[in-house]
């Protein structure tokens, strides 16, 4: 392992807590609404709510605890017992995903001095809190509630904060996530299943640490986050032998987008990052420390090949798609033993008993699976026959058009996962094609609640000075490769040093030209670390020899500092757009740079 002087961690410590200060801010509420009103099941049954005088009522939230059906019709008064419909609602689940979440009913400044809401009989979600708002998005505060229970409606409006942000409930994905990490929590049968466990298992342990709020559900994504910024530095300083270049690089990932915005997001992607750049970092010590002359044993070495290779077993574990990192990994080995004339598989030891340790912890990860509901086995020998059909029909078709009967094994369900993600046929507006990812045609949209002239928004993209300025980044790499080849270069930095950046960049997102689903841009997450390792590699060549002509040495480190300063910038022009923080209509229009963004 690398040495660190003061300076390497006080940098770390500096960039870390700084990037901890911007993604606490305003991460999430420390409790939600706990009681809730549940309508009594297969009758129609009225909940009025009356105000002091006639109000002017704009906006209703309603805070689901469940994700299980609320239907109704809103009525209006003004005159006792003269009631007029304003709205009706209806979230069925089999149209409509929520869970944790607030939905908003806007009324259009009506005049009522009651309200009164007429249950369905198939309405049995819980409604945690209900807010009434006035055209001027005050809390309006009826003074009697009448319904059998329904004062529960209204008895923890002090938990409410406005406006009404992601900071109050969960949005996006989170609805499946953290419904299924409590779910797992409770050892219940897991409503997400389209992805591994861990993800969701590792949300789980930050409700069980901090309770079933949204700090709750989404700071371990922070912990994770602010880790690959000592993780990027170290990398970098290894790469490129330079305290500086590891700077540049936690620099650029502090203030990077996309990185900030999926700390903040409670789903599997930030694990996945997490741990595909704790593979790549553990694989760049164990060449270093095997065919570097220091006098390491590879049996010395040998055990940062299996962490890099226990970081695939756990990315693995979140979702399928680490697998385009382990090809990048046995790449990046093969041209390593070619290079320093070892056997191909010199290293396939320790690789077999990491990919054995890797299936230990996926299997590990559906335990509380296996405990849910009446139980799962892992395998059924009995159903043999069954998977060899499956196995058939895939091979003609390209697709599997049933499911196995239940309960699922663990293995069933595999076979249920690649049923899906092979067959799924869904479209979304604001999916991209992977081609449009390095340029960042068309960002994912994640939230938005209009809020009296502002609006709450978070949108999915990386910083633009970074992403664009890493595609003549990666191409430069690739001539200092193609000329250090053809000039027979032997010294590590115009040979191997490219291909450790252009190898898992082109293995990471190539892939996905392979696959037919819609496709979203959090799919090139994995992509981040290595092009700030490309963007790096140019930055801190000023800062890597001296100069001839001190003017000229002085001007290119002048423009480095300067291209660091606008990345920060950038950043926090962008802040209210990717954190959820409101701000006016206008001012986010302005940041609509391209037809395709749209948030």
């Amino acid at each position: 392992m690398m040495r660190l002087d003061r300076r390497d961690l006080a940098v770390i410590a500096a960039l870390t807590a700084l990037f901890l200060v911007l993604t606490l801010f305003n991460l999430g509420s420390l409790a939600l609404p706990s009681s809730s009103f549940t309508p009594a099941a297969a009758e129609e049954l009225d909940v009025v709510l009356e105000f002091d005088s006639v109000q002017q009522i704009e906006t209703l939230y309603l805070f689901f605890n469940d994700a299980k059906r609320t239907k109704f019709e809103l009525y209006g008064s003004e005159e006792p017992e003269q009631w007029r419909l304003l709205t009706s609602y209806d979230n069925d689940p089999a149209k409509h995903v929520h869970f944790c979440s607030w939905e908003r009913l806007v009324i259009g400044n009506r005049n009522a001095d009651a309200l009164k809401l007429r249950f369905a009989p198939e309405s049995d979600g819980a409604i945690g809190e209900l807010l009434v708002l006035s055209a001027e998005h005050e809390r309006l505060t009826p003074v009697a509630v009448m319904g059998e229970g329904a004062q529960r409606l209204v008895d923890e409006q002090e938990l409410v904060r406005l406006p009404i942000t992601q900071r109050s409930g969960a949005y996006f994905d989170e609805m499946y996530f953290v419904r299924t990490a409590q779910e797992h929590l409770r050892l219940e049968e897991p409503y997400e299943w389209t992805h591994p466990p861990l993800g969701k298992l590792i949300i789980a342990l930050g409700i069980l640490l901090f309770g079933m709020s949204p700090f709750g559900w989404r700071i371990l994504g922070v912990a994770a986050a602010a880790a690959m910024i000592p993780l990027i530095y170290f990398m970098a300083k290894r790469l490129f032998k330079s305290s500086t270049a590891g700077f540049i690089a936690a620099f650029l990932l502090t203030f990077e987008f996309m990185h900030f915005t999926v700390a903040r997001l409670a789903t599997g992607e930030v694990y996945l990052l997490l741990f595909s750049l704790g593979m790549f970092f553990c694989l760049l010590e164990y060449l270093r420390a095997r065919d570097e002359p220091r006098g390491d044993s590879v049996l010395g070495a040998s055990y940062w090949l299996f962490l890099s290779m226990i970081c695939f077993g756990l990315g693995f574990a979140v979702k399928w798609t680490a697998l385009y990192g382990l090809l990048a990994l046995f790449v990046l080995l093969i041209v390593a033993n070619v290079r320093t004339n070892k056997p191909v598989w010199y290293d396939g030891r320790i690789i077999l008993a990491g990919i054995l340790s890797s299936g230990a912890i996926y299997i590990a990860t559906y335990i509380p699976y296996m405990l849910s509901g009446g139980g799962h086995a892992l395998f059924g020998l009995q159903q043999l026959p069954l998977y060899l059909g499956y196995l058939k029909e895939y091979l003609a078709t390209g697709s599997i058009s049933s499911s196995p009967p239940g309960p699922l094994t663990v293995f069933d369900l595999q076979l249920q996962m690649f049923g899906y993600h092979a067959g799924i046929e869904a479209t979304h507006p604001y999916s991209s094609p992977w081609w449009s990812w390095p340029v960042m045609l068309k960002p994912l949209w994640l939230y938005s609640n209009s809020l009296n002239g502002s609006v709450s928004t978070i949108v999915l993209m990386g910083n633009p000075l970074i992403w664009w300025s890493a595609i003549p980044a990666l191409i430069g790499i690739g001539a200092v490769a193609v000329a250090a080849r053809i000039k027979r270069r032997t010294d590590e930095a115009y040979r191997f040093m490219p291909l450790v950046i252009l190898l898992p960049y082109l293995l990471l997102w190539l892939p996905y030209l392979l696959i037919s689903r819609i496709l979203f841009i959090y799919h090139f997450l994995a992509n981040v670390p290595f092009l700030i390792l490309a963007v790096t590699y140019w930055l801190h060549l000023p800062f890597a020899k001296p100069w001839s002509s001190r003017r000229r040495g002085l001007l290119l480190r002048g423009l480095v500092i300067a291209f660091l300063i606008t990345v920060a910038v950038l950043f926090f022009i962008f802040y209210p757009v990717l954190s959820g923080y409101p701000v006016a209509s206008a001012y986010k229009e302005q940041l609509r740079w391209l037809p395709g963004w749209t948030f």
